[in-house]
């Protein structure tokens, strides 16, 4: 962990640490350069890579919304390479902090309700104006300082073709997350439309703001999209129309909800004037008892990464109610933490939850090509990568496989065949660059290879990997 008073690099010094979390420490800072007070983000995972590290890169360079946390920069900071995000910094608390006080009177007060959550709708639809999706909406993420309200943290924010490749941990708080976006907790979430998981997550949070409680208490609940309370079963002080307009955000198909945020953005006035003439002040909320069962403790092991403790809860649930979902924590547990064998072994005994139309048949069969890999079954691994290419599935990220694959076979030209679609297809990213560079060494394109270090540093100029090449380009007198 990063110590105050201390200097990273010649860019900043650090003055105190404001939060700590699972996946990264937040900072005040100093920018030594004009001496500007920031918000660092450090991540903790420093050994990923710089695109796995980056958050909200479509806000760099975009004119500031007063709804979202602006970023600044982000990157390595040398000589030792910590990779930050410089953010605005914003002295606030966060909404979970402000609505749990009880001194304050703002969970009593619709109007306060009510306008908050119209700020955090003004800002989820800036986000979406710049074709990006949240993806881990709830109190904590959003910081309030007076009348002021802002989105922050943008760790699990998705562009729509990253969805199948780029997720957090758990892709946001399991109980604030659409029923689609569990799955496989992340693979299985490239059939999942981000802007109306968004929607989704909206519902969530002001059905906490309205009832002091959430729709669903464990993940199998959110994942099965069980039975709920309506808003109005909790606090009968809840107009109709807002409960309808939650009901909405909820519901369990995606086409069912509100179609855009510009939409809720339109009605969220009319709702508020209804509620206003119904109550002005937050009844008395009904105590439920809590619920928990076997997913709880198996998320709460995937958040920490106790992979093994996870797939032993998952497992004993398995055996004793042949639960798919279930068996999908299992395996995912078990490809988490590297054994892949075993990966294998589930699979192989359970073969028809990989086929469909079993739920999570793709999700599985994902799996099931992971593992082939790692193990170096080519053949088979092909065999389930042609078969999800030819039911139409073509992601980016299987064709990311299906190009590793034809490498691991020393098959490069049709490995740059299919890099130089994907290159067209999907310009400017990293990964495929970097692939491009590596398959023309293999096939002595050197002039080739050269050129696509040269874009891939364009995108990252700080990557050391591209460093070291181009260095090694030099030495050979090709770049």
């Amino acid at each position: 962990m990063p110590s105050a008073d201390r200097r990273l690099g010649d860019r900043y010094e650090l003055i105190e640490c404001l939060g700590d979390g699972s996946h990264g420490w937040v900072w005040k800072a100093q920018r030594l350069e004009d001496n500007a007070i920031v918000a660092l983000k450090i991540p903790k995972d420093q050994g990923s890579s710089n695109a796995e590290l980056e958050e909200g890169a479509l806000l760099i360079n975009t004119p500031p919304h007063p709804n979202v946390v602006s970023i600044h920069w982000m990157g390595p900071v040398p000589p030792e390479r910590w990779f930050v995000i410089e953010m605005e910094y914003f002295p606030s608390r966060t909404l979970a902090q402000v609505f749990e006080d009880k001194e304050t009177s703002y969970s009593a007060s619709y109007r306060s309700i009510f306008t908050t959550y119209g700020f955090v709708l003004q800002g989820v639809m800036h986000l979406h104006t710049l074709g990006m999706a949240h993806g881990d909406i709830k109190p904590h993420n959003i910081l309030v300082s007076g009348e002021q309200v802002k989105i922050t943290d943008f760790g699990s924010s998705l562009q729509p073709e990253e969805m199948y490749v780029r997720s957090r941990e758990n892709g946001g708080t399991i109980l604030y997350s659409a029923p689609e976006m569990l799955g496989i907790l992340g693979p299985g979430r490239g059939k999942a439309n981000p802007y109306l998981a968004d929607i989704y997550s909206l519902g969530v949070l002001l059905y906490y703001l309205l009832t002091s409680r959430l729709p669903h208490e464990t993940s199998s609940q959110v994942e099965r999209h069980t039975p709920f309370p309506r808003p109005r079963e909790i606090n009968s002080s809840i107009c109709p129309a807002a409960e309808q307009f939650v009901l909405r955000c909820l519901a369990e198909k995606p086409e069912l909800r509100w179609p855009s945020v510009e939409s809720m953005v339109a009605e969220l006035p009319n709702i508020r004037r209804l509620q206003l003439e119904y109550s002005t002040d937050v009844g008395q909320r009904i105590s439920l008892p809590e619920a928990a069962d076997w997913s709880t403790d198996v998320m709460a092991d995937f958040e920490e990464r106790n992979y093994q403790a996870a797939e032993i809860a998952a497992h004993r649930h398995f055996e004793a109610t042949r639960d798919e979902y279930a068996f999908l924590l299992m395996v995912q547990a078990a490809a988490r933490d590297g054994r892949h064998f075993d990966c294998l072994k589930y699979l192989d005994r359970h073969p028809d939850f990989s086929r469909p139309p079993a739920k999570y048949a793709d999700e599985l069969r994902v799996l099931n090509l992971d593992a082939f890999m790692a193990v170096r079954k080519l053949a088979e691994a092909e065999k389930v990568v042609d078969e999800l290419l030819g039911e139409g599935k073509e992601t980016r990220s299987l064709l990311m496989k299906k190009a590793s694959l034809f490498g691991l076979q020393a098959r490069y030209e049709e490995a740059r065949v299919l890099l130089l679609l994907m290159n067209r297809q999907y310009p400017h990213r990293p990964e495929v660059l970097k692939k491009l560079v590596m398959v023309n060494e293999q096939l002595r394109d050197t002039s080739k290879a050269a050129a696509f270090l040269k874009a891939y540093r364009v995108i990252s100029p700080n990557d050391s990997w591209a460093l070291s090449k181009t260095n090694e380009y030099v030495a050979l007198g090709l770049a």
